[in-house]
C-alpha cells in the first residue's frame, strides 16, 4: 500500500473528527489557564446554552365609547419579544474585566448582553440582569429595558475547543541489503 496515500487519509479523516468539537461551558479556570488576552477573547465563537427571551410590554390607553345604551371600554396591552434561540453564535463585544464581557448576537448599538463567571460557583459565564424588579432580571437591549423571561438567566456562554497534538514523524526506507 501506499504509505503518502494511507498518510493523507489518516490526515484527511484527523481533521474531520477534529472540527466535529462538541460545544462546552466557558469556564473562568478556561480564561485563566490559557490567559486569554482581550483580542483572543473577541475571535471565541460563543453560543448560548438556552434561549434568552427578553419581553417587555406597554399599557394602551383606555378608550371609551358608547354603543346601544352601553358604556364600552377598550383596553389593551402591547408586548415586544426578542428571542435569542439556544445555541445561537456570539462575539465578543467589549471585555469588562477579568471576570466579564458583553457578547453580542447581532450587529446593533447597545444590543450586547454582560456574561459574567463572577458567583457561579463552577465559573460558568451566565446572563447578568442591569437590575432585579419584584424578582424579575432586568436586563438593557437596544436602549430600551426588558424583563427576561423564566429560564433566560441560566443561559450559559459555550464555545467549541479543539486540542491538536503535533506529531512529527521523519520516515527512511531501507533499501535492502543483498548478500556479496
Amino acid at each position: 500500500m501506499n504509505h503518502k496515500f494511507f498518510a493523507s487519509i489518516l490526515l484527511t479523516s484527523g481533521i474531520f473528527f477534529a472540527s466535529c468539537s462538541p460545544k462546552i461551558p466557558f469556564t473562568q479556570s478556561v480564561r485563566d489557564q490559557y490567559k486569554l488576552s482581550p483580542a483572543e477573547l473577541q475571535k471565541i465563537q460563543f453560543y448560548t446554552s438556552d434561549p434568552i427571551v427578553l419581553r417587555k410590554g406597554t399599557a394602551a390607553e383606555r378608550e371609551k365609547t358608547t354603543e346601544d345604551g352601553k358604556l364600552i371600554i377598550k383596553s389593551g396591552k402591547s408586548i415586544q419579544q426578542v428571542i435569542i434561540k439556544a445555541k445561537t453564535p456570539g462575539a465578543v463585544d467589549q471585555v469588562a474585566d477579568v471576570n466579564s464581557f458583553k457578547v453580542a448576537f447581532e450587529d446593533g448599538a447597545e444590543k450586547s448582553f454582560l456574561f459574567s463567571s463572577s458567583g457561579d460557583r463552577n465559573g460558568y459565564y451566565r446572563l447578568v440582569p442591569a437590575s432585579r424588579e419584584g424578582g424579575k432580571l432586568k436586563v438593557n437591549y437596544g436602549g430600551d429595558s426588558y424583563y427576561a423571561v423564566d429560564g433566560s438567566e441560566g443561559a450559559v456562554l459555550l464555545f467549541k475547543m479543539k486540542s491538536l497534538k503535533e506529531l512529527k514523524v521523519v520516515e527512511k526506507v531501507a533499501k535492502g541489503k543483498k548478500v556479496n
